[in-house]
């Protein structure tokens, strides 16, 4: 095995076992916070608080180009340690809130490291040839989705014995322990990979580096706008789903976290078709189309009458979305060198994330006043922005 090989292995491996915490607390985090008497205002401008602060977190990210990927993924991760034995220690509204604004409890993010995501995977792409960037990255998305799923699936524990609906808030108090022991696990992982960000970095002529780099920055500008786009309509339709179908339709972890999983092991399943299509299709082909229809899916869940067919909208929106994971990531890993994917990254998930910040609080406040359709409708509408100018200010760049 080369020394890429381990590393990116051990990468993908921290990147799952990231994934299984993430996942049960993006099952149970909100249902627990209901449980315990929030209103769904509260819990959204929780959310919300949180992206706040990973944005100002994110800005830290360009300073990844120079010191390296490891120190900023280590830190977040050891802070995720920390917060899940608080959250154990002490389930007071300020814990549980703290814990939510710094690390993102409740926030799945198919195991990306934060704030810090896109560092982990400029770090696993260190060394590869442009032809094995969507490959790898299509398996770091899967394992990180199925990662999610098992997640999911055990933060039906809590609603086991319990009708829906009705789980006291004692009945969450594994969701904790469980995201604490993976989140270790994570952890030793980032300990033992290398980082090789030095050798990525050799000096460029001149004349040379400053084309690239023009380029790179119209890139980056194009990356920016639609960022900004796909972020409004993420914040507004994804924070409070799990909330959502607890008010539309009365249902519990015990329904909740099967789905989740379901729809998360559809869009690993996804993600490995998809990288197979690109090879016959293309990048913009593959991509394009699949995200149509997961817009279509997200407009029409919130319409449906019962919740058979939300479930399936929900299934259908979220394992065609993340099917193409690795093909938007492969997409941006293309527009820039390695050396600057960290201000890439931060340039992207700022964009991403100031907007959506605001979404949690939004589509809280319009469900409590019965209005539980309009945040995925007017998610819907961002994101139909968002693919019309991916599709135009990139397709002719990858």
């Amino acid at each position: 095995m080369t020394v890429n090989q381990r590393d990116a292995r051990l990468l993908v491996a921290g990147r799952f076992f990231r994934s299984v915490a993430q996942g049960v607390l993006a099952s149970d985090f909100a249902l627990y916070l209901r449980a315990c008497g929030w209103s769904g205002a509260r819990i959204g401008s929780v959310l919300a608080a949180g992206l706040v602060v990973a944005v100002g977190l994110t800005a830290f990210a360009v300073l990844s180009d120079r010191l390296g990927r490891k120190p900023f993924l280590l830190g977040y991760q050891l802070l995720y340690v920390l917060s899940c034995v608080a959250a154990m220690v002490d389930r007071s509204a300020l814990v549980l809130a703290a814990a939510a604004v710094t690390v993102g409890f409740g926030r799945g993010a198919n195991g990306a490291a934060g704030p810090f995501g896109a560092l982990e995977k400029a770090w696993l792409t260190q060394g590869l040839e442009p032809s094995q960037l969507t490959r790898v990255l299509g398996w770091n998305s899967s394992l990180g989705l199925c990662g999610m799923a098992l997640g999911a699936l055990l933060g039906a524990w809590p609603g086991l014995g319990h009708a829906a609906g009705r789980i006291p808030a004692s009945a969450f108090a594994p969701i904790f322990p469980l995201a604490l022991v993976f989140s270790l696990a994570s952890l030793a992982c980032l300990v033992l990979a290398r980082d090789r960000h030095q050798q990525e970095c050799a000096p460029v002529e001149p004349a040379r580096e400053r084309v690239e780099r023009q380029v790179e920055n119209r890139h980056l500008r194009n990356l920016g706008l639609v960022n900004l786009l796909q972020g409004t309509g993420l914040g507004l339709s994804s924070p409070l789903v799990s909330y959502w179908f607890a008010v539309r339709f009365g249902l519990g972890p015990q329904q909740i976290a099967p789905l989740m999983a379901g729809s998360l092991l559809a869009g690993a399943i996804g993600a490995q078709l998809s990288v197979r299509l690109t090879r016959r299709w293309g990048l913009m082909r593959t991509l394009v189309p699949l995200r149509a229809g997961a817009l279509l899916a997200l407009a029409l869940m919130p319409l449906a009458p019962d919740a058979a067919l939300a479930m399936a909208c929900y299934l259908l929106h979220k394992s065609l979305n993340r099917s193409t994971n690795p093909l938007r990531a492969s997409v941006t890993a293309r527009l820039v060198r390695n050396r600057r994917r960290g201000l890439a990254g931060a340039v992207t998930s700022m964009a991403r994330t100031i907007p959506r910040s605001a979404g949690p609080l939004i589509a809280g406040s319009l469900m409590d006043s019965g209005a539980l359709a309009a945040p995925f409708l007017l998610g819907a509408a961002f994101q139909a922005a968002y693919l019309y100018l991916y599709q135009e200010r990139f397709r002719d760049s990858v």
